[in-house]
């Protein structure tokens, strides 16, 4: 099995057979791994009638994080997708991915997120819409903030180095950037492909809850204090280096760099000593 692909269903119905169908439409070479966090409007009904999925049943909402905990205990593919149960997907999508694994020593990777709240089209269209109006100079590129949990692949590989998602971040929020700085550290990249796109109803099961957003940022930037440095934009990062020059400081860029290479430093150390210790 290629691709385990991971999906969490909180209710509205609607949109998790518009995923499915769509999913079946769109990809090839796959287990579909669904985990349920106590539907109540037939989600689940629905759900057990599908043939050839695998199906977890939480009679509880136990949240974000530990609801992919428990679809990796049961994945067996080679590349982790975790897929929103509110988005649809595009010709080729994971093809289009996996030649990016194929050349870089890639940590998480994410289609182009077309939201239509922000861009304007509709879920008829979204396809048309993302062929005639976005082009890049390059296939992929870095961009922690558009590589998105919405939908997004990773290699069990790297789970397996960086561990799974941290349970502390409840019921959800921060947990997909707390994966994608960890991937980082550990020397992988976080990239997004600009040519392939999913559609994104967004935030369709969190729009009803509350999902400790504020605790969750705090405790985000407590395990890791130089994060705000990624999400910032380049021109943000320009404005950031001439202040600190004006105030005579370091610049941020010079400081995280210090940082990163210490951290380097640290986890060839812990290497190295379990090496002695065998």
């Amino acid at each position: 099995m290629k691709l385990s692909i991971i999906t969490l269903t909180y209710n509205h119905l609607d949109y998790t057979k518009k995923f499915i169908e769509s999913l079946y439409k769109y990809t090839k070479d796959f287990e579909l791994i669904i985990v349920d966090n106590g539907s109540t409007d037939g989600t689940r009904e629905y759900l057990k009638t599908l043939s050839g999925i695998k199906l977890i049943l939480n009679d509880n909402n136990l949240g974000f994080s530990k609801g992919n905990n428990q679809g990796l205990e049961i994945a067996e593919g080679e590349y982790i997708g975790f897929l929103n149960n509110d988005i649809l997907l595009y010709p080729n999508w994971f093809e289009e991915l996996e030649k990016v694994f194929q050349k870089e020593n890639v940590g998480f990777v994410s289609p182009r997120h077309i939201n239509p709240h922000y861009d304007n089209t509709n879920e008829k269209h979204y396809i048309d819409f993302f062929r005639k109006n976005f082009s890049y100079k390059n296939a992929y590129e870095k961009n922690f903030d558009e590589c998105v949990f919405s939908c997004v692949v990773t290699r069990k590989s790297v789970i397996d180095n960086i561990g799974n998602f941290d349970e502390n971040f409840t019921p959800a929020f921060f947990e997909d950037n707390d994966l994608k700085y960890r991937a980082i550290e550990a020397g992988y990249e976080v990239l997004v492909v600009n040519t392939v796109c999913f559609f994104h109803f967004g935030s369709i099961t969190s729009a009803d809850k509350d999902y400790n957003l504020l605790k969750n940022r705090k405790y985000y930037f407590s395990k890791h204090p130089f994060a705000e440095y990624l999400t910032i934009a380049a021109e943000e990062r320009d404005v950031y280096k001439f202040v600190a020059y004006d105030m005579k400081k370091f610049p941020l860029s010079f400081i995280y760099y210090i940082y990163v290479i210490w951290k380097k430093i640290i986890r060839r150390l812990n290497k190295l000593k379990k090496v002695i210790k065998k």
